[in-house]
């Protein structure tokens, strides 16, 4: 007797059906760990690199600047450092900002690895809400895992870390640019996205179309302040005597620290200002600021003494980038009543100066003991003066487009008019019922 055994085979998948792959979840805690070791490898790699420049490794060794590179990635996410007992809890915004987009690449990355086809596209493979919110959790969970331990394991160098500070970074980083990624990738964010009311579309988009306009005016600001002052820079970067690594160690760091000084920037703009230390004030109505440290960008910051009327004037630069906000918004829609148009502007300059406070706070910090301890704007009055000029800047130029438009004779966008109520026809013995017809 002899017995055939066949070997079982495998055929290729049939156009249209899912290849095997890797779940959403595994797939998204990949890129969470990912993420954090990626942010982390470019900091040391660049710590590394600064230690060489600097003195060619003639002091400390590899991990001394291995070290230095994991408190950067740790500075990156809030995290307030001790280096010498000197206090140091300005958070480098621009580190922070690559960190939010390597978090947001590789979670759209997660989204579209698993259960893809060769036939299908993204947008045929619907992916489910809840799925993508345990995506979500699971990349968070394992971004949050690097950094409990390089937060743990950089505690015995010379810095010392605030490990909660930097644990709270890491949920947001990760919860925040990582799900955007991850709902972005998987197309929930573009469907939720579509569910959002009209009104409510105008409001985000003409907000954040004005905090970007506000950001450039402030980043413009602090750079002609610098091309002016760049004399008075160059002196005080000859004057530390520093080598060419030195140099370019310390532009670096300084880069670093330009989306705080934009911000800064846009806090003048705004009215309060800003203070460099303790007692001290910037502001477009006056300055005052005693000695400061040498350091070339401060170059830039005005002389003491009263200000020119004329600088009042630029408290219309917030309402001119709420006007231009919602005004380009509301442009790619029919024209609404004026009314109606008055509210989303007011609103959406509303929140356009929430969402600059917001900025505002987290570009401040101490940056030693003593005067330094102090540096910063004024949170509640960037709040207020914020929220009363882009709210103005976003009626007027929500009213001025819209009022252009129907000059022009566009057709007027009406509400829709509500869904009529009927009843529904009783039968012996039913409770009553009403039936909404959509």
């Amino acid at each position: 007797m002899s017995i055939l055994a066949t070997r079982p085979t495998t055929r290729p998948a049939r156009p249209g059906e899912a290849q095997p792959g890797r779940s959403l979840a595994l797939t998204a805690a990949l890129a969470g760990a990912g993420a954090a070791v990626i942010g982390l490898v470019l900091c040391m790699s660049v710590a590394l690199t600064g230690w060489f420049l600097a003195d060619a490794g003639a002091h400390g060794d590899t991990t001394d600047a291995l070290g230095v590179g994991a408190v950067a990635w740790l500075a990156g996410h809030g995290s307030h450092l001790v280096l010498s007992g000197t206090p140091i809890g300005m958070t480098p915004l621009a580190l922070t900002m690559a960190l939010l987009l390597i978090a947001f690449r590789t979670g759209r990355w997660a989204a579209r690895t698993p259960a893809r086809t060769s036939s299908q596209s993204l947008a045929d493979l619907p992916v489910e809400t809840s799925a993508v919110g345990a995506a979500v959790a699971t990349f968070t969970c394992a971004y949050l895992v690097v950094a409990v331990v390089t937060g743990v394991l950089a505690a015995g160098s010379g810095a010392s870390p605030s490990l909660g500070r930097a644990v709270l970074g890491a949920v947001l980083v990760a919860g925040l640019a990582g799900g955007a990624g991850l709902a972005a990738g998987s197309g929930v964010l573009l469907r939720a996205w579509d569910e959002v009311p009209a009104w409510a579309a105008d409001v985000v988009t003409g907000a954040l179309t004005g905090v970007l306009w506000l950001l450039a005016a402030g980043a413009a600001l602090v750079g002609v302040s610098l091309l002016f002052s760049f004399n008075e820079a160059a002196t005080v970067m000859s004057g530390l005597h520093l080598s060419v690594g030195d140099a370019l160690s310390l532009t670096a760091v300084m880069a670093l620290f330009a989306p705080n000084a934009a911000l800064f920037g846009v806090s003048y703009l705004a009215g309060p200002g800003f203070a460099f230390g303790t007692g001290t004030t910037v502001s477009p109505t006056a300055v005052s600021l005693g000695v400061v440290p040498a350091f070339p960008v401060l170059a830039a910051l005005p002389g003491e003494g009263p200000t020119p009327g004329w600088l009042a004037g630029l408290l219309a630069v917030p309402v001119l980038a709420a006007a231009v906000g919602i005004g380009r918004t509301l442009r790619r829609r029919p024209p609404l009543p004026h009314d109606l148009a008055a509210l989303r502007g007011a609103g959406s300059g509303f929140v356009a100066g929430v969402l600059v406070t917001v900025l505002v706070a987290l570009a401040g910090g101490p940056l030693g003991t003593g005067r330094m301890a102090h540096i910063g704007a004024p949170v509640a009055e960037v709040l207020v003066f914020t929220t009363g000029l882009m709210s103005l800047g976003g009626l007027v130029g929500a009213v001025a487009q819209n009022w252009w438009r129907r000059r022009r004779g566009e057709a007027v966008a009406e509400p829709a008019p509500r869904a009529p109520r009927t009843v529904a026809p009783l039968d012996d013995g039913d409770e009553p019922t009403v039936e909404v017809l959509r």
